[in-house]
């Protein structure tokens, strides 16, 4: 894939839906970024219809993780508009990491408004599986959390080193219900005001340079320098680290899951811990 391509997708009504690759980065977490069109229709679209350059909401202008759709249909290239090519500056969302799930939104939609009875059997299915995964993928404890935390060392040539060890011992449920517990810390700290208190780089408004990586770096931080100074951070934005933060925390996890698995971790926790994803920490 790469910047301008158009896709479309059969959906289970015999619809395609379709999507526009605006940003790929193959080595980062997400590799797309992209917007479901507004083009939703039972035939494949010519590559001059102008639904295609036209997202279907707000929402699915988005970031995803996993490229997890089989039969997609290259539509063709046409170069991004100006709007298009920096919209990726300001926006950090993730459609729960998956392309799967952003590209079915319009059948979603077209299934409340022409059989809304398969519809609410489709939601209760989905809550059902969703309380099902809280129950089997919840937070690991506080306690055992930051036991793991204060194993490192961040003045060491390999900071992680001990703490891995420790996460390494514990069993692959853990391991993901660990790495639930640092999303979800790192997802508390995602607010304007701990933003606007990071030092040079810190958030002055939406037309001034930021930087939301270096934010959640300096997020990173706080919770590397263990329980008592993350929680007294939480409540203090003040108190936020200036002009240093510590990436590494964030591969903990999938160092430790793939060491004691060979195997890569592809968990996808229930928060997101990207800058600006803390919805009510940023209005």
């Amino acid at each position: 894939m790469k910047s301008g391509d158009i896709y479309a997708y059969k959906t289970p009504n015999g619809f395609y839906s379709t999507i526009r690759v605006l940003k790929v980065d193959p080595t980062g977490k997400y590799k797309l970024f992209l917007f479901l069109t507004s083009y939703y229709d039972s035939e494949i679209p010519e590559l001059d219809d102008e639904r295609l350059y036209v997202p279907y909401d707000d929402y699915s202008i988005s970031w995803v993780e996993k490229i997890d759709v089989k039969g997609l249909i290259p539509i063709g290239n046409k170069s991004l508009n100006e709007w298009e090519s920096t919209r990726h500056l300001k926006t950090n969302i993730c459609f729960g990491g998956s392309l799967f799930v952003l590209i079915n939104v319009p059948y979603y939609g077209w299934l409340e408004k022409y059989d809304p009875e398969a519809f609410k059997q489709m939601l209760e299915e989905d809550r059902k599986e969703e309380e099902q995964r809280n129950k089997q993928e919840r937070s690991l404890s506080d306690k055992a959390f930051w036991e793991v935390i204060q194993l490192i060392q961040l003045d060491a040539d390999d900071p992680l080193k001990e703490a891995r060890t420790k996460l390494v011992s514990f069993t692959e449920k853990q391991i993901k219900q660990f790495e639930e517990a640092l999303v979800r810390k790192l997802y508390m700290l995602d607010t304007e005001k701990h933003a606007g208190e990071i030092g040079e780089q810190a958030y002055k408004g939406e037309n001034d340079y930021f930087s939301p990586d270096h934010f959640l770096y300096v997020r990173c931080l706080c919770v590397a320098k263990g329980q008592t100074f993350y929680e007294k951070v939480l409540k203090q934005p003040s108190l936020m680290p200036k002009d240093e933060g510590f990436e590494e925390l964030l591969s903990l996890a999938s160092e430790a899951y793939a060491e004691k698995t060979g195997e890569e971790f592809d968990y996808i926790p229930s928060k997101d811990y990207e800058t600006f994803s803390n919805e009510k920490g940023w209005k």
